[in-house]
């Protein structure tokens, strides 16, 4: 969401839950069967079963002693890969290692320079060449 740090949105909300009177339990289901109750997907997502769609991390810690344990990710599981959160390189059944990235490519940091003298990306003109 705009004015958030990437990544760490979903995180916040679920902590600003717990900041709010929720148990930590309660704030993880907000987070998962919950808003896919809200959706009407219940039966697709939310919760682990068999026949559901099953995204999903591994944390180090535990969340339900301390929800900033949100944060802990070993793993993730995308459509049924598994990558290994640090390194973003898929492990166990297809150990393979992970294409760069766009921002990791020889040159792509240049597309974009930043102006950090507080001058703006585009020229100061109007859109119209006036």
């Amino acid at each position: 969401a705009h004015g958030q740090l990437q990544g760490l949105g979903a995180h916040w909300e679920l902590w600003m839950l717990q900041q709010g009177g929720m148990s930590n339990h309660q704030a993880l289901k907000c987070a998962t069967i919950n808003g896919a109750t809200y959706l009407g997907m219940n039966a697709q997502i939310g919760s682990l079963k068999a026949g559901k769609l099953a995204d999903l991390i591994v944390l180090e810690k535990n969340p339900l002693e301390d929800i900033r344990n949100s944060e802990s990710i070993q793993y993730t599981m995308v459509n049924g890969r598994l990558y290994d959160s640090e390194t973003m390189n898929e492990i166990g059944n297809y150990d393979k290692k992970r294409h760069k990235f766009f921002f990791e490519l020889e040159g792509s940091g240049n597309a974009w320079p930043m102006m950090m003298d507080g001058q703006s990306l585009m020229p100061a003109q109007c859109a119209c060449g006036r």
